[in-house]
């Protein structure tokens, strides 16, 4: 997002399927360190009406379907739930399917549970479904459509059953549905400015810009969540985090910052989580046009591979790891280690920047050049890390920080000539990351979505849409493992580091971090 995700499906026709018999494999418990303060004193609390998280998130919209952010679909996972679900440790299970069954190794039947309702009361059936499904499958403008790649076709068998039919078999189709998220039918984009109307154990009560409240939905069919009101305070820093903490204006934090071990040791009321992140952090560039418009060299030099590769040898991973406020360890290729497709045999890259100056001076640039970095704001303290040791080779960059929303409608126009972002694939397969980031733009919109710096390459291209045909678990990975070293060796990304999210929470408090990063409310209970 050390041991391999394993996301493949069984496959087996006619078969029932129910939860925790879809994933071929799972995460080791050696692949993440989760550890728990021993020093929380355990005291006989009431259980409180509300909870306080604190977390870096930002929320741009209220339409479940639009953005394909962790922020948004971690808020929204609140409200909104799937046909199936993953759990902590990405195993699928039912949601608002009870049972599903596959006639064939492209037709899969989901029986819905009956019981299941959104929050305005209407019953949920098979019709919301086909609806919501079809409303991804046909608009190049919801970003969510990226997991209905896969889908041929949705159709109603009766009231409480649904049919999809996929194009062609696949390995990791359930794992996908996870992020489809089910709306009533008819919602339309308007609409939802103005209410959530979902069948999660949580209502939205009010969004603020930097603070959603959720109130407990007491009509959910499931276990009832412990809070009956949450507020989720957005766009905290490390440092607001620690001080939410501190003061007690926040229960639950998530805050990567080498600080938090020695301000929650010094009290003896705070548990904490820690877990490798998912997200790669990462440098990328325009490689399509000939003249790129943040950078006064021409041709672009960035789509010649001997300037990546200065660029590449320029970077000290474990200097710009040990420099960061959070605790962090060097990336070396796009996914990391606890993601199916992973490929152990790629290195860290070496640091050289006698070398780097070299490889500039090959492409004609030996006093370097100037380019404009942009970069989101979360990753602002890296961008000026990158940017000191890139000076050092006589790479000249100006940082231009955006807010996330600024950023990914910029990076999505194709406007950008450098960037820093992050990335990370959820379902815990590498095959996400190729058909999001480096499959070549599709028309459709769907194939390549995030493919800022829009590389092509066929073998990639094809890669990315056989490898979920492939029902072989070990030709799957060999697959993938291949795309890794041939996307390191074009360095279409400079993999940079993976950080440890960090979680701090009061010692009432039991929660287990997940392997995908999401941070659901529901999830958090009283300690007992």
């Amino acid at each position: 997002m050390a041991g391999p995700v394993t996301a493949m499906t069984s496959g087996m026709p006619g078969r029932l399927r129910r939860a925790g018999v879809t994933i071929a494999g799972a995460l080791t418990a050696a692949c993440v360190l989760s550890v728990f303060s021993t020093g929380c004193k355990m005291q006989q609390r009431p259980i409180p009406d509300s909870l306080d998280i604190s977390v870096p998130y930002e929320l741009d919209t209220l339409d479940p379907h639009a953005s394909d952010t962790i922020s948004n679909f971690a808020v929204l996972a609140n409200c909104y739930e799937p046909l199936v679900r993953t759990d902590a440790n990405l195993k699928v299970q039912p949601c608002l399917a009870s049972t599903w069954a596959t006639p064939d190794p492209s037709t899969w039947v989901f029986r819905l549970e009956r019981s299941a309702k959104f929050h305005s009361g209407k019953p949920l059936q098979a019709r919301d479904v086909v609806y919501s499904l079809r409303r991804l499958m046909t608009s190049r403008n919801l970003e969510m459509g990226t997991y209905t790649t896969a889908i041929e076709d949705v159709k109603e068998l009766d009231p409480y059953a649904v049919q999809i039919t996929t194009k062609r078999p696949q390995s990791v189709f359930l794992n996908k549905l996870n992020f489809l998220l089910i709306i009533p039918e008819g919602m339309t984009a308007e609409r939802m400015v103005e209410r959530v109307d979902g069948t999660g154990p949580y209502q939205l009560y009010k969004w603020e810009p930097d603070l959603i409240t959720l109130d407990r939905n007491d009509r959910y069919r499931g276990k009832k969540p412990d809070f009956q009101k949450v507020r989720i305070h957005l766009r905290r820093t490390p440092q607001d985090a620690i001080e939410d903490l501190l003061s007690g204006k926040s229960q639950f934090v998530q805050c990567s910052s080498r600080n938090l071990d020695k301000l929650a040791q010094a009290r003896d009321r705070f548990g904490i989580h820690r877990r490798e992140s998912l997200f790669v952090k990462y440098l990328a560039f325009d490689m399509a046009r000939d003249i790129t418009p943040y950078c006064a060299v021409r041709p672009n030099p960035f789509k010649n591979r001997l300037v990546r590769k200065a660029l590449s040898l320029a970077i000290d991973r474990q200097r710009l790891a040990s420099s960061l406020t959070a605790a962090a360890v060097p990336a070396t290729q796009p996914v990391p280690a606890f993601v199916f497709g992973f490929n152990p045999e790629i290195g860290l890259p070496p640091y050289d920047p006698a070398l780097a100056r070299e490889f500039l001076a090959e492409a004609g640039l030996p006093d370097g050049f100037e380019v404009t970095l942009h970069v989101r704001q979360i990753l602002g303290e890296a961008a000026l890390l990158v940017r000191e040791q890139l000076d050092e080779v006589g790479v000249r960059v100006g940082l231009k920080v955006l807010q996330d929303h600024e950023f990914f409608q910029a990076a999505g126009r194709h406007e950008m000539t450098f960037m820093l972002s992050r990335l990370g694939c959820p379902i815990g397969d590498a095959s996400q990351v190729l058909e999001l980031a480096f499959h070549s733009p599709d028309p459709q919109g769907l194939l390549g979505r995030i493919n800022y710096g829009a590389y092509s390459d066929p073998e990639i291209d094809r890669i990315a849409r056989e490898n979920t045909e492939l029902m072989n678990i070990a030709d799957r990975g060999r697959a993938l493992q291949e795309a890794m070293s041939k996307l390191m060796d074009d360095l279409v990304w400079i993999p940079l580091y993976i950080d440890q999210d960090v979680y701090a929470m009061d010692g009432s408090l039991s929660w287990q971090p997940r392997h995908d990063s999401y941070i659901l409310a529901e999830d958090i209970a009283v300690r007992r």
